[in-house]
């Protein structure tokens, strides 16, 4: 029984997932508090903002990606697998230079929102996205054949390149200019580590493949959705904080924000994990609901301990990662762990869903997306204000896709009978 158990590929797919995933986090949450103690709350809310537009713009390859592991995992031979991935990588890398030319020319009126004045950290996200763009490829195509150091390897690269590269930057007086400058050339690096990584999985010369990609569009028009909905549910909170909000309670909702994330990211290699899995087992008409099931619990236990920390210890939870500076924000960590907790659940359920092609509940959290940034732009008196605006969010969102679970499951025992 043991043994199964470590074989499974859930387990040990997650194994990878989780435990390089953790690692790469540590090293993102390590950036992140020391350019948080380094800059101080004013510069790091700044930083942070220009984070959270490059998360903004980071949905097209996030959703592209979920589509490419899709396709790849369905795939029955290497020839088929080739062929789909050269026709993923032509149109994604044309995908990146239209996305990146139109972030370019756009740059000056972000910069002018966010009442930024380094227009040029801004400018900056325009090749970053291109180097994601292209990366992502390579490793959304190495975890659609459940190669998952191919995903986990060049985004440690990635951290730890953006770490040791920002520190150097701005010690040397570059400021958040220098941080964004050392996410850059770091996502160079570990493009060319997937590179690497992804050789012979693919063949270099694959025969002509008639994969359509406009099939491949029509499944990543909803995943386009569903990561512009959770996307924009931690990241245009903290845009629009640094538009309404001074300096310094910007930066106090940043390191919030982040310390939230920590929910997120702890249980998010199990959804990673579970996706591909899923999906390869419903197109071989497998049993898949088990692996289903046993990421979901898994997935609420990690966020309900986070979350219980920082009900807890607070004061220690911001006290050790930021500072001092920053323990004015302790009342509203635990409303953070909270609205975050809800999130990652949602995240894995909306998930399941996609990698079942039920498709349609995308739209439904654009709808609570839209209603989140409706909410924060109305009531926005103070930070816990905006907090509880998208726990409330989060809570319709979880009802709204708990009751269409159950609607299918409802729908397949009576086509049964």
């Amino acid at each position: 029984m043991i043994k199964k158990i470590i074989t499974h590929p859930l387990f040990s797919g997650s194994a990878v997932m989780f435990g390089g995933s953790m690692i790469v986090n540590g090293f993102n949450y390590l950036y992140h508090l020391l350019m948080g103690r380094i800059l101080g709350p004013a510069d790091y809310g700044s930083l942070a903002s220009i984070y959270s537009i490059l998360y903004v713009v980071g949905i097209v390859p996030l959703s592209t990606s979920f589509a490419i592991v899709k396709f790849i995992s369905h795939a029955k031979s290497k020839k088929e697998r080739s062929g789909i991935h050269q026709s993923l990588q032509k149109f994604v890398l044309k995908l990146a230079l239209v996305v990146s030319v139109i972030i370019f020319l756009t740059s000056p009126f972000l910069a002018k929102f966010l009442h930024l004045k380094e227009v040029v950290s801004v400018a900056l996200i325009a090749p970053l996205t291109f180097f994601l763009l292209i990366t992502l490829v390579n490793q959304a195509s190495m975890q659609g054949v459940l190669k998952f150091f191919g995903t986990v390897g060049p985004s440690l690269t990635n951290a730890i390149g953006k770490l040791v590269l920002g520190l150097v930057l701005v010690f040397l007086g570059l400021g958040v200019t220098g941080a964004v400058f050392a996410i850059l050339l770091a996502i160079i690096i570990s493009y060319l580590f997937s590179v690497w990584l992804k050789r012979g999985l693919f063949d270099a010369k694959p025969q002509k493949d008639h994969f359509s990609i406009n099939r491949f569009l029509r499944y990543a028009w909803p995943v386009l959705m569903q990561a512009l909905s959770f996307t924009a549910f931690f990241t245009v909170d903290v845009i629009l904080v640094k538009h309404f909000f001074p300096p310094f309670e910007a930066g106090l909702y940043a390191a919030l924000s982040t310390l939230g994330k920590i929910v997120y990211f702890a249980a998010q290699p199990i959804t990673a994990t579970m996706f591909p899995i899923v999906a390869g087992k419903r197109s071989r008409g497998e049993r898949y609901r088990e692996v289903f099931f046993i990421a979901f619990i898994l997935t609420v236990l990690i966020s309900l301990g986070i979350m219980a920390a920082y009900w807890l210890f607070p004061d220690l939870a911001i006290g050790i990662l930021y500072g001092k500076d920053y323990l004015a924000a302790k009342a509203e960590l635990v409303w953070m762990g909270g609205f975050m907790a809800l999130y990652t659940a949602n995240y894995i359920l909306v998930n399941f869903l996609l990698s079942i092609d039920r498709t349609k509940i995308v739209y439904f959290t654009l709808l609570v997306a839209i209603g989140q940034i409706v909410g924060i732009i109305y009531r926005h008196s103070s930070l816990l204000e905006v907090i509880q605006v998208s726990l409330v969010s989060m809570f319709t969102l979880f009802i709204g896709v708990s009751l269409y679970i159950m609607s299918v499951q409802i729908r397949k025992l009576y086509a049964k009978n």
